[in-house]
């Protein structure tokens, strides 16, 4: 694998080849529909970014920045599937803590562990290895079927920082009426997050 790897943030007219790809990799109770995807593109809060290789796309980035909080809330990463165990991932993240080195760290939603699926125990594996660290929160991640149990992490940029509950749940609340403003029951989910 080369080295040099470049974060570039994209515009939102190479949505479509991104969300076709996330149709292959994210279960459909994790999936935006691709109008809502596409609303939330032509805002400045939600970024997408693609891990290029030498002008190969490898990987995406997208996320919801909090300018507020100084975080930003990861919707979706993924690597491609052809570039699958080649190093892209960890470059991917340890990329993005540099580029937003003046944000305190982000949050990610990560699938419960799940001993039947080994795919869950290596994504948590993954980011704890990263410095990702679960945050003791009962998350509840909202879709149109009601909610799907996850659980929440935090990645620090800035060792020094740390989210407080109060944190937690204010980012929580911003990213519940941003980024799924077109779920109806996500007051209610909200209640039920401890």
């Amino acid at each position: 694998m080369n080295n040099e790897h470049n974060l570039i943030l994209k515009e939102a007219k190479n949505s479509e080849i991104i969300f076709d790809d996330m149709q292959k990799q994210f279960p459909p109770e994790e999936l935006k529909d691709f109008e809502t995807f596409k609303k939330l593109l032509n805002t400045p809060d939600y970024r997408l970014f693609v891990l290029d290789d030498n002008s190969k796309l490898t990987g995406y980035l997208i996320f919801l920045e909090d300018k507020l909080s100084k975080t930003i809330w990861i919707d979706y990463v993924a690597i491609l599937k052809e570039y699958h165990g080649c190093g892209y991932g960890s470059e991917i993240f340890h990329i993005a803590k540099n580029t937003f080195n003046e944000l305190k760290g982000c949050y990610l939603e990560v699938e419960k562990p799940n001993p039947d699926d080994i795919n869950t125990l290596r994504r948590i594996k993954f980011y704890t290895r990263l410095g990702a660290r679960k945050l003791n929160v009962d998350y509840i991640y909202p879709n149109k079927t009601g909610g799907l149990p996850m659980d929440l992490y935090f990645m620090p940029f800035d060792e020094a920082y740390f989210p407080s509950k109060k944190d937690i749940m204010t980012a929580i609340r911003h990213t519940f009426s941003f980024l799924h403003s077109d779920i109806e029951n996500t007051e209610e989910i909200f209640a039920k997050i401890s």
